[in-house]
C-alpha cells in the first residue's frame, strides 16, 4: 500500500515578544497557534525563546524544563487545534540554560526538542551550546528542527547533516521581531 503524503502547510506565528513577561508571550503564541490553524496550517512555527525573549536577562533565573509548564501549556494548545507546533523557549536544565526548539505531534506528543548550536557572541552569557541533532519522521516527511542562527551563512553544516540524517524540511524558530510587529 502506498502512503500519500499531506501538503505542509505552515503559519509562521510574528508576535510581540517581551524580556522577562512569560505569562503574556505564552498568551499570545497561543493565539498565534489558533490563528494558523484557523489559516489552514498544519505546522505552526513561532519564534525563539518565546517565553521570556532572546538574551534577555530572565533567561538566567527564570527558565523552565523541557517538558514543563510552558511546553506543556503551548503543547496542549497546538493539540486542541490539531497541529504540529515548532516553538523556541527557554530551558533550564541542571544548572544550564538553552535556547531551546521543541516540536510536536498533532496529538500532543512531544517529537523532539533541539538546543542550538550556533550561539552568537551576544548569547554566549545566557546560553550552554546544544549537543545533538535528529531527524523526526512524521506524515508530512522528515522533519529536522535548528534555530535560527544555526541556518547562517558561517554555519551551512548544521543544515547540511539534518538532510545527511535524512530532512526534507527544516522548521527553524526565528529570532522575534520585537516591538515591529503582533
Amino acid at each position: 500500500m502506498t502512503s500519500v503524503n499531506p501538503t505542509m502547510r505552515v503559519a509562521l506565528g510574528q508576535m510581540l515578544v517581551e524580556g522577562g513577561e512569560p505569562e503574556r508571550n505564552l498568551e499570545r503564541a497561543e493565539q498565534m497557534i489558533d490563528q494558523g490553524a484557523k489559516a489552514g496550517a498544519n505546522v505552526v512555527l513561532l519564534p525563539e525563546c518565546l517565553d521570556l525573549a532572546w538574551t534577555h536577562p530572565s533567561a538566567l533565573g527564570e527558565a523552565e524544563p523541557v517538558p514543563g509548564p510552558r511546553s506543556d501549556r503551548l503543547i496542549a494548545a497546538a493539540k486542541r487545534n490539531g497541529v504540529y507546533l515548532c516553538a523556541g523557549l527557554t530551558e533550564k536544565d541542571g544548572g544550564r540554560v538553552h535556547n531551546t526548539a521543541i516540536f510536536s505531534a498533532p496529538d500532543g506528543k512531544l517529537l523532539t526538542k533541539y538546543r542550538k548550536i550556533n550561539l552568537l557572541d551576544v548569547e554566549q552569557p545566557f546560553y550552554a551550546v546544544g549537543t545533538t541533532l535528529s531527524v523526526v519522521e512524521t506524515p508530512l516527511g522528515n522533519i529536522g528542527v535548528n534555530i535560527c542562527a544555526d541556518n547562517y551563512a558561517d554555519s551551512p553544516e548544521l543544515g547540511h547533516v539534518l538532510a545527511r540524517m535524512g530532512a526534507q524540511v527544516i522548521l527553524s524558530p526565528p529570532l522575534d521581531r520585537g516591538l515591529l510587529s503582533h
